[in-house]
């Protein structure tokens, strides 16, 4: 028998250091899967201890009654998680049996005198309430990994076969079981309260909103998703997204909602759900600082000589496919390094929201908004999953924070405060 779960598989991750309490960071996909690995592995390295037990007692190692029971248990608490039953009743089923191998062979090398067995710990008071914590830890984690579990591929990623060179057949049956896990549709806010969990998809990179510095998320957006979280009672977890990849994500089930600085738009509300509005403003541009007034029209913008830069994926792209024919477009995937384009005059013009153009305008000398008044007008709201009650508990939540003040102290907080790349 392969010396199978000895050595948590997270323990050979590499780990930051602990980060401070009041710090928001990103969830880290890979150590998402790499803790459903590590929970697995804890769980069946308990079952020689179980099998000390039995031993001792002169039990069977098969107990079908509890096995029912706990396999029943547990897949009905996966399905309130939104992981489709059938998917993991067998990757639950799959690990009842190795532990039973594990036990039945345990139980002959003592008998045969190949092996001591361990001491005795009791079943029902220590191993039973130990086994049953990490059972809930571990569907937890799965919930968590899901996303990257239901990747294309994920049975040959490097994490996945690393994990079946070390521990062979049985991990190999396992990451079969894990990469066959299906979600199951499930109300959003049954399934966030289920969990404990919401997932905030951010970008990061959309100060005053969201901002990714070192590590750390900030914004305005990134302080409310964490007020929001607490008052559903649940823990905030940010999942990271961008311009481009937001609506994918979305299709994919990596978010509960998403708070970024978002627009309501169209083709967003078609698949999405929106919160009331909590911002308005409207796309702006922002110019070295001498050129505000030959820039300051959509007509002057337009023209052959004129560099625009922005960029790609959301509203900002949009706007310029609409409204920019005969001036050159370039795009700049980088939001943070963007405005560097127009102040180090390798782009004239760029046309964004007027909120970040304030922002950019109060920490980089040498950018100066084109025109006080803007080219549009248009609604941020946080984007969630299509879910009635869902809906109504982050709309009662917004309006109270409209009502206090919080929304406008946050914003203008984050404003002052906002690193600008």
């Amino acid at each position: 028998m392969p010396r199978f779960f000895l050595i948590p598989f997270i323990a050979l991750c590499a780990l930051s250091l602990p980060a401070r309490a009041d710090e928001v960071h990103f969830d880290d996909p890979a150590a998402d899967v790499a803790a459903v690995f590590d929970l697995i592995e804890q769980r069946l390295a308990l079952m020689p201890a179980v099998a000390s037990w039995k031993y001792a007692k002169s039990l069977p190692v098969v107990d079908a009654d509890r096995e029912q029971v706990v396999l029943d248990a547990t897949v009905a608490r996966a399905e309130k998680l939104g992981i489709e039953p059938g998917s993991a009743r067998t990757l639950f089923a799959l690990q009842i049996e190795i532990a039973r191998r594990i036990q039945a062979e345990k139980i002959d090398a003592w008998r045969s005198g190949r092996e001591q067995p361990p001491p005795v710990r009791d079943l029902a008071r220590e191993l039973r309430p130990a086994l049953d914590d990490i059972g809930d830890r571990l569907l937890r984690a799965i919930y968590l990994a899901l996303p990257e579990l239901q990747r294309p591929g994920f049975a040959n990623s490097p994490a996945a076969l690393q994990w079946q060179k070390r521990f062979g057949a049985d991990a190999a049956k396992l990451v079969g079981a894990l990469a066959a896990l299906r979600d199951t549709p499930v109300p959003a806010l049954a399934r966030i309260k289920a969990s404990a969990v919401l997932r905030i998809g951010t970008t990061g990179d959309y100060a005053p909103f969201s901002s990714d510095a070192g590590g750390i998320l900030r914004g305005a957006d990134i302080d409310a998703a964490v007020q929001l979280a607490k008052a559903l009672g649940v823990e905030p977890h940010f999942v990271r997204t961008s311009w481009p990849t937001l609506m994918g994500d979305y299709r994919g089930g990596r978010f509960d909602i998403a708070m970024s600085g978002i627009s309501i738009t169209a083709e967003r509300a078609a698949e999405a759900a929106f919160s009331a509005s909590y911002h308005r403003g409207g796309k702006t541009p922002i110019v070295r600082c001498g050129r505000e007034t030959s820039l300051d029209t959509l007509e002057e913008i337009d023209q052959p000589g004129t560099r625009v830069v922005v960029n790609p994926g959301g509203t900002n792209e949009r706007f310029v496919r609409e409204h920019i024919a005969r001036a050159k477009v370039s795009l700049h995937p980088d939001n943070r390094t963007i405005f560097d384009e127009i102040r180090l005059g390798r782009a004239d013009v760029m046309i964004t929201d007027d909120v970040e153009v304030e922002l950019q305008v109060r920490g980089k000398p040498g950018l100066c908004r084109a025109t006080p008044a803007t080219f549009t007008q248009g609604d941020k709201a946080i984007l969630m999953l299509r879910d009635g009650e869902l809906l109504k508990a982050v709309d009662g939540w917004l309006a109270n924070e409209q009502r206090s003040g919080a929304v406008t102290r946050r914003l203008e907080s984050a404003l002052a405060t906002a690193p600008v790349h």
